[in-house]
C-alpha cells in the first residue's frame, strides 16, 4: 500500500519564480553527534543551520535562553529579522514562543498526536491510517500549515545569511515523511547513525534510562527513520556514521557537500564564533576545538549491559551497517 500524500499548493501567495528551497533533515536517536554536524555545516559557505527547526520546548524560558552568538534570544536581532520575515512570507513562525508552527502537531495532547502523526511500525498500517485520517481537512491543514511554515523559515534563514541549503538537525524520525510532499522544499535526508554502545550510552547518561529502555529508544528511532528511505529517491538519502565523522571530518563533508549539491570547501581550524546555532547542546555556546569520537562507554558499559544492547539492538546494529555484535 503506498504511503497517502498531502495537497499543497505550488507555491505560497508571496513567493516569486524560482527552484525550491533546499531542505536536509536528520531523523534518527538523539545523541549522535547531530548539533557537531550541523555546526560544522553552519560554518560552511553553502548551509545554514539554526539547530533543530522546530523551536523550543516548553520547559526553555525564551527569556533567559541565549543564542550561540551570545545575545538573548528575545534580544537577537537575527531572530527578530527572521520572524519579520516569516510574516512577510505569508507564513509567519512565532519563534519566540514554545512549540513552533513548523513542527508536525495535529493535538495538543501527546498521547493523541502520537496515534495521529508517529509511526505505528509499519509502513502498510501507516498508509493506512493516513488514508483515513487525511480526509479530515482539519487535519490536512495543520500538516500543510507545518510545512509551509517549515518552508518559511527555511528562506527567511537562507535570505538572512545568504546561503543555499537548509539544515535541520531535529531528530524527529518522521518529520520527512511530512515535509516530503511540498514541492516547495528539495528535500533530502541524513540519516545520522551511531553505533549502539556508544549512542546507549549517552542516551543513559543524559536521560537515567536504564540500558534496555536505551536501547530499545535507539532500534526504534534509527528503524523508524531508516524505513522512510522507501519513501524518498535514493539520490534524497545518505547515511552517514557518527564515527566517521569523527574520523575524517573534512572527507565527510565534503561528501554531504556533493550529496547536496553545493561546492565542497575546506574545514576551518575551530568551529564556533557569531553563528545563530539555537537548538542543541552546550557545544553550540561554546564551540568545538578539536573533534574527537566520545569513546566513554567503553568504561561506562559492563559484559552485562553490553549482552542487554546486543540483544536488543543487535540485529538493528548490523541492519545499519556495524559488524557488532
Amino acid at each position: 500500500m503506498a504511503e497517502a500524500s498531502l495537497a499543497f499548493p505550488s507555491a505560497p501567495p508571496h513567493r516569486g519564480p524560482g527552484e525550491p528551497v533546499r531542505y536536509v533533515c536528520m531523523p534518527g536517536s538523539p545523541y549522535t553527534g547531530s548539533t557537531l554536524l550541523g555546526l560544522l555545516l553552519d560554518h560552511h559557505p553553502g548551509f545554514a543551520s539554526v539547530g533543530a527547526a522546530t523551536g523550543l520546548t516548553p520547559r526553555i524560558d525564551p527569556r533567559t535562553y541565549r543564542c550561540s552568538c551570545g545575545a538573548r534570544f528575545v534580544e537577537c536581532e537575527f531572530w527578530r529579522r527572521v520572524a519579520r520575515r516569516t510574516a512577510e512570507l505569508g507564513h509567519p513562525v512565532a519563534v519566540f514562543g514554545p512549540g513552533w508552527s513548523t513542527d508536525v502537531r495535529v493535538s495538543r495532547r501527546r498521547w493523541l498526536n502520537g496515534i495521529l502523526v508517529r509511526s505505528l511500525g509499519s509502513l502498510r498500517v501507516n498508509a493506512a491510517r493516513d488514508a483515513v485520517l487525511w480526509r479530515s481537512r482539519p487535519i490536512r491543514r495543520r500538516l500543510a500549515g507545518a510545512s509551509l511554515a517549515t518552508w518559511s523559515l527555511a528562506t527567511a534563514v537562507l535570505e538572512a545569511t545568504g546561503k543555499e541549503v537548509f539544515v535541520d538537525t531535529a531528530r524527529d524520525h518522521q518529520r520527512p515523511k511530512y515535509l516530503r510532499g511540498t514541492p516547495l522544499l528539495d528535500l533530502r535526508v541524513i540519516h545520522l547513525v551511531r553505533d549502539p554502545r556508544g549512542n546507549v550510552a549517552s542516551i543513559m547518561r543524559h536521560t537515567g534510562a536504564d540500558v534496555a529502555t536505551a536501547s530499545r529508544r535507539w532500534r526504534h528511532a534509527n528503524l523508524e527513520a531508516d524505513r522512510l528511505r522507501r519513501l524518498l529517491p535514493p539520490q534524497a538519502w545518505l547515511r552517514l556514521r557518527y564515527e566517521d565523522l569523527c574520523a575524517d571530518p573534512g572527507g565527510t563533508l565534503e561528501r554531504i557537500a556533493r550529496f547536496a549539491g553545493v561546492e565542497p570547501a575546506p574545514l576551518p581550524g575551530a568551529i564556533g564564533g557569531p553563528g545563530h546555532h539555537l537548538i542543541g547542546n552546550s557545544m553550540r555556546l561554546r564551540g568545538v576545538s578539536e573533534i574527537r569520537e566520545d569513546r566513554r562507554w567503553r568504561e561506562e558499559l559492563g559484559a552485562r549491559e553490553l549482552r542487554t544492547i546486543a540483544r536488543i539492538a543487535g540485529r538493528a546494529s548490523h541492519r545499519l551497517g556495524y559488524d557488532w555484535p
